[in-house]
């Protein structure tokens, strides 16, 4: 999925020189992801590029931006990352800041550039490798002790959301690393309600998946239905029981149901509607 930064439209006014709003200061920028949301994502891109309605499922606000930049692909030229980490050139979210992206406009769109400067921290942070740098699983949950848990979090769809069709893909996130090789096992599943809203009425529909790791630190899921969702409700079942559960590195199984206890499924639910 993929624009690069905001769709935004607007005259600019009430922008200071580095593109943000003015009386808006979050200190000296630097080539971390935590400053660079602080500094250019939540104050300048999040007038368009968050919620449901995002334009092209792209959300720069904190919690989500990171899962849906870093290797994400884009809408507007698939073939491309939104975030190449190590290869700034190849990031299409650097094309869209610079004006050189063989589709659409610069971004922020109808807004002032964000100044060279600014850009360059940005390429600075992806040549680095684009690291998360407000993770708090740390080392792939090395610094967890076994009486913490496993949580994994639902940043596109969220959890009851109602968002436009087509949705192309649906990105979970962990607190720690989780162990990738266990998705090899059938421990996603996705279905449709059938048109009722309902998930037991027998009439639900199984839709097949594919699960990709967009980033290890911590563990970013992609899971993408073989064909974009169609208007209906949708449920995302992912095991946390055994005897096939996911579990972190350490072989610590999720805590899917969030009641203080490893185990337990993590169920999504939210729905597709038509775009009018």
């Amino acid at each position: 999925m993929t624009c690069a930064l905001a769709g935004c439209a607007g005259d600019g006014k009430g922008l200071d020189e580095n593109g943000r709003p003015e009386g808006e200061s979050t200190g000296t920028l630097q080539p971390t992801f935590q400053s660079i949301q602080a500094n250019v994502f939540t104050p300048v891109c999040t007038a368009c590029h968050a919620g449901a309605a995002a334009p092209l499922g792209l959300r720069l606000d904190e919690g989500a931006s990171y899962a849906l930049l870093v290797n994400a692909p884009s809408v507007e030229v698939p073939e491309l990352r939104r975030v190449q980490p190590g290869n700034p050139n190849a990031s299409y979210l650097i094309q869209k800041l610079e004006g050189t992206a063989a589709r659409g406009g610069r971004m922020p769109l109808n807004q002032p550039a964000l100044p060279p400067e600014t850009i360059a921290v940005i390429r600075q942070w992806i040549t680095d490798g684009a690291p998360n740098s407000t993770s708090a699983g740390g080392g792939g949950g090395g610094s967890k002790t076994r009486f913490e848990l496993v949580t994994l979090t639902a940043v596109s769809p969220a959890r009851d959301e109602t968002v436009p069709a087509p949705v192309r893909d649906i990105v979970v996130v962990s607190d720690v690393q989780l162990d990738a090789s266990l998705l090899q096992s059938n421990l996603i599943q996705l279905r449709a309600s059938g048109g009722d809203g309902n998930f037991d009425s027998g009439n639900e529909v199984s839709v097949p998946v594919d699960a990709t790791v967009r980033s290890d630190l911590p563990t970013v899921l992609s899971i993408t239905p073989r064909a974009p969702l169609a208007a209906d409700s949708y449920e995302l079942r992912i095991s946390g029981t055994e005897p096939v559960a996911l579990a972190d590195m350490q072989a610590r199984p999720i805590d899917g149901d969030g009641d203080g206890v490893p185990g337990g499924d993590f169920v999504l639910r939210f729905t597709v509607e038509m775009t009018r």
